[in-house]
Parts: structure tokens; sequence; C-alpha cells
């Protein structure tokens, strides 16, 4: 296997790795939402996160104490903290108007925002095989999702409306830190940026967390604590670290795949725990979408490698043929 086929390997499986940890991660905060307001639990998963790249970083002697001299970067590193730490209060406020489910479906306007900005501002480049592969995952997310448009009917339309734009602003800055994070890796390595990241993270949601309650957690909320704190630092790692070896293209490709993973994931969990997790039942037309969505996703990632024109002209004529 050549080196640019083994990195496309590494990329791929981090960035699924990134998709299943996003997928897990409602199904733990729904349990400890119950016990915790949702700043705090954020505030933990930073401050979790921080703590153990920093000790990696420690024992490597690679924290990044070089990024306080220079002014430049350390602007970029505060703006991207920022943006995620936006993200997060922007997507805790949306679910005030828009259900869950809804709420879902829009953010996945976030990875496709940062395909559309790593064009713009990167200059990577976007093929017509990448390009078709974007509309079938698009097509595909919409009749996945086709029983919550249904659903959105019974929000007030101004509920509707303000949810989606929070929502909306949600994917923004989600996209921004994205792209400053792709931006960034030219300067440092993956964990020296999110370490830097998540402290800076950490100190914003500070004002807004309450540490104390941690102590009103029987042992099964600590764990599903524990799980989403080990979330963040897993999840974050795995996609900062997909960047270093993946076009954003295929990157947002994969990450698109994250909300069938959630409904299959709630699947399981209703299954084994029926008292605990109620599960999303589907229609035949949002099972197509999930198909539709693993080869649009297919279809992205592998760009013209699929879409080309030798194997257009092979489709082209086998359907010559049969007809």
């Amino acid at each position: 296997m050549t080196q640019l086929a083994n990195n496309s390997v590494k990329g791929l499986m981090l960035a699924m790795t990134t998709a299943i940890m996003w997928g897990l991660l409602p199904l733990a905060l729904k349990s400890v939402l119950l016990l915790m307001d949702a700043y705090t639990i954020t505030w933990y998963r930073f401050v979790f996160a921080a703590f153990f790249v920093g000790i990696l970083l420690s024992m490597k002697r690679k924290l990044p104490s070089s990024v306080l001299q220079q002014r430049n970067l350390m602007k970029k590193l505060f703006f991207a903290a920022i943006f995620l730490s936006l993200n997060y209060i922007l997507y805790l406020v949306s679910l005030h108007f828009i259900p869950a489910e809804t709420a879902q479906m829009l953010i996945q306007m976030a990875p496709f925002l940062m395909l559309i900005g790593s064009v713009v501002f990167i200059k990577e480049s976007f093929s017509r095989g990448q390009m078709v592969g974007s509309f079938v995952l698009i097509s595909g997310l919409l009749l996945f999702f086709n029983q919550q448009f249904i659903a959105s009917s019974s929000i007030s339309n101004d509920d509707f409306l303000l949810g989606f734009v929070i929502m909306f602003g949600a994917a923004i800055t989600w996209a921004a830190y994205a792209i400053i994070q792709k931006q960034m890796l030219r300067y440092y390595s993956s964990n020296q940026i999110m370490w830097c990241i998540y402290l800076l993270s950490a100190l914003f949601f500070l004002p807004l967390a309450s540490p104390k309650e941690i102590v009103s957690l029987d042992s099964t909320a600590l764990l599903l604590l524990f799980f989403c704190c080990a979330n963040t630092l897993i999840a974050y790692g795995t996609f900062a670290k997909s960047l270093e070896y993946l076009p954003t293209a295929k990157v947002s490709a994969t990450l698109a795949i994250t909300p069938l993973l959630t409904v299959i994931f709630a699947t399981i969990a209703e299954q084994i725990w029926p008292t605990t997790f109620q599960a999303q039942h589907l229609n035949t037309l949002a099972y197509i979408g999930g198909a539709v969505v693993v080869i649009g996703s297919m279809l992205t990632a592998l760009g013209d490698r699929v879409l080309n024109r030798k194997n257009i002209n092979l489709f082209k004529s086998i359907f010559v043929f049969n007809k």
C-alpha cells in the first residue's frame, strides 16, 4: 500500500471514530442532563480533555508554550475556542425551540459549511465526483429525516424559525472552528492545537458552570459523565487528527453519517434498556434515505476514483447494451 493510500485509510478510520463517538454522545447526555445542567457538563468535558492532553504533551515535552509568543497564532486559537464554545451554547439554546431530532437534522449543515469554507478559504479542491456525492448525501439526509419535517409542523412557526436561525448559527460557528483548526495544522500538531482550545473553552464556560453539582451524582451518572468527558477527548482528538490525513471534504462526508449512527445506537440501547432509552421508529422512506446517505458519503470520500470518465463510459456502455 502506498503512503498516500495508507494515510487515506488512517484518516477515514479516525473520522469514523469521531462519527461513532458523536453518535453515542446524545444517549449518554440524555441521562446526565437529568441531574446536571448542560453548561456544567460541557465545562467538565473541556477540563477533562485539557488535563489528559496536557499530561500527554508534557510527557513528550511538546507543550506549545511558543504560541504565547506569536500573537497571530494565539489570536487564531482564541477565535477557534470562541467559535467552538458558541457552537455548544447555540446548540443547547436551540433545543428550547425545536425537538432534539429536528436539531440533529439541522446541525448537519455544519459539515457542509466546513466543506464550502475549506474550498473558499483554504483553497482545497472539490472535484465533480465529490460534488455529486455531496448532492446524493444531502438528498439522503432529507429522506432520512422526512418524519422530522412532518413532526416540525406541530411546532409553532415562530419557534421553529427562531430555532432554525439559532441552529444555523451553531453550524456556522462549528464550521469556522473547524476551518481554523485545519489552518493551524501548518504550525502545530493536532494535540497541541486541541489542548489550547480545550483550556480556553473551559475558561469560557467556567462562569456558567456549577462544578459542585458533581457531588449529587450517583455511580451510574458519574460513569455516564466520565463517558461524556472521554467522548470529547476521543472525538475531537480523532477529528483533529483526521484533518492531517484527509481533505476537509472527505472528513465532512464521513461525519454526515453521525445522525444515522445515533438512531442505530438508540435502537440497540432500547432493546437492552427499554425503560431508559426510546428509539426513533423509522418509516420506509427513512430507511431508503439512510442507504442513500451511506452511498453519498462513499461517493464524496472517493470522489473521482468512482465518478471518473472511464467508469462513466463503462456505465453508459452497459446501459446502452441492456437497452
